[in-house]
């Protein structure tokens, strides 16, 4: 089952329409932009059943809200039914945003891991058009698995904790991730890698997820933005030093940056 049929099936969204709750660094990133947001034109990617439209729709300038399963979009224009005429949902991938012309957007935000979804030469594709899209000086905000924290997911000493039955569902899990959902050779070679495309579980073994560690996310980064800030996962706060971002255990990071 490919990631965007698993995106359309109804337990999904009915699931993603039940978050309402910014997460730590989109708190912290909003308190940043929160002064800028009535001059902001904002495109949301992957907005999924519409948790990050209930924080930023009413305050922007336009919010262009968009995903690429429809019933995603028809589930945030039935929550949103009675927006004011400045919110739009529409159906668009982000490795082809040509409905949109070149520098459109003053802020892109794309929350939730949802650039994750997408192999690593698709990714580059998304990375190219975002870049398209956005106007110099205008933010990018997203967030990525981080590839540090990869290697406990499937390490065999994380089953030893908790009671017996829990413990057999944890080995049950360990086989299925490491021989039956991924090459267990490249498990193995997790901590030299840069980046990985994994399965790790979520959405009962549905999807596979891209991870990446945050100093090549930032290189990545680097020839089209300005400003690359990164933010944890667990306190919000920025992370300052390069050290932490070699060793930082966060499941995922929100990276915040300026378009050139």
């Amino acid at each position: 089952m490919s990631n965007k049929t698993t995106y359309r099936q109804k337990a999904i969204v009915d699931y993603y329409s039940q978050e309402n709750d910014l997460q730590l660094p989109e708190q912290t990133i909003f308190k940043i932009l929160e002064n800028q947001l009535p001059k902001i034109i904002m495109l949301d990617i992957g907005i999924g059943g519409g948790r990050t439209t209930l924080h930023f729709a009413n305050l922007v300038k336009e919010y262009y809200g968009v995903d690429y399963s429809e019933e995603m979009v028809n589930a945030c224009k039935n929550r949103f039914s009675k927006a004011p005429e400045h919110v739009s949902f529409q159906i668009c991938d982000v490795r082809d945003m040509s409905m949109f012309k070149d520098n459109s957007f003053d802020l892109i935000l794309f929350s939730f891991n949802g650039i994750d979804s997408i192999s690593h030469a698709d990714r580059e594709k998304a990375f190219q058009e975002i870049q398209r899209i956005g106007k110099p000086g205008g933010y990018f905000c997203f967030s990525s698995h981080n590839l540090n924290c990869a290697k406990k997911i499937f390490e065999l000493r994380s089953l030893l904790d908790g009671p017996a039955h829990k413990i057999f569902k944890k080995t049950v899990k360990w086989v299925m991730l490491n021989f039956i959902y991924n090459k267990h050779q490249e498990i193995k070679g997790l901590k030299q890698a840069k980046y990985a495309l994994l399965n790790d579980g979520v959405h009962l073994f549905r999807i596979k997820n891209y991870y990446i560690k945050p100093r090549e996310q930032i290189r990545n980064l680097q020839n089209g933005f300005d400003n690359i800030k990164v933010f944890s996962l667990n306190t919000g706060k920025e992370i300052t030093t390069n050290n932490e971002l070699e060793t930082i255990q966060d499941s995922w990071l929100y990276y915040l940056c300026v378009f050139k």
